[in-house]
């Protein structure tokens, strides 16, 4: 599998060693407060990550992220509902509370969003966002994702059916790569 290319970061397919690390922030409430996810220690997140192993064509894709010269995960990147009959396939990411603010959600969703047209051939690249997730929202909407509409009840999140806000992005919505490049360096 190609990897993505983030300038400042390694980035690598999620290994099942990583899922304590991955899990020592993902499983916070202040990162689950705003998502569908029910991952609450590491088994759960190990569980995801097997998931992302198992090879099968429509087999979720993780990318883990760690700061040149670190050796700590500090972000998430990959794609999940993907659909090879259809070409399709839902981004999501997440960053560890200590590093919010700092545009690395955004790095993260450009280059898997572009990663998914140039390199698995989709069509179109998905997002969800429950109605409170403004900052994945703005995000999305700075990554050239246009926001579609609402799809309500779509996910139960910790047992609520909740509204979500549906985004999506096509091969023509995105920037060309030099403005990216030039903007990260």
């Amino acid at each position: 599998m190609q990897t993505l290319l983030i300038p400042g970061f390694v980035v690598r397919p999620a290994r099942l060693e990583d899922a304590a690390a991955w899990a020592s922030y993902a499983c916070l409430p202040e990162v689950k407060q705003h998502t569908s996810s029910t991952a609450s220690n590491v088994d759960d997140v190990k569980a995801e990550i097997q998931r992302c192993l198992a090879g099968e064509p429509n087999t979720p894709i993780r990318f883990v992220m760690l700061p040149l010269g670190e050796k700590t995960i500090v972000a998430t990147v990959g794609f999940h509902s993907i659909s090879s009959a259809f070409g399709t396939a839902e981004i999501t990411y997440d960053v560890t509370p200590s590093q919010w603010g700092k545009g690395i959600a955004q790095a993260a969703c450009r280059a898997a969003t572009r990663w998914g047209f140039e390199t698995r051939g989709w069509h179109r690249i998905q997002a969800t966002t429950v109605l409170s997730n403004l900052r994945s929202q703005q995000v999305l909407q700075r990554c050239g994702f246009q926001r579609e509409g609402l799809a309500r009840k779509l996910r139960l999140v910790r047992g609520v059916p909740t509204d979500y806000w549906v985004y999506s992005a096509i091969p023509e919505d995105l920037p060309p790569l030099a403005s990216i490049i030039s903007k990260l360096s």
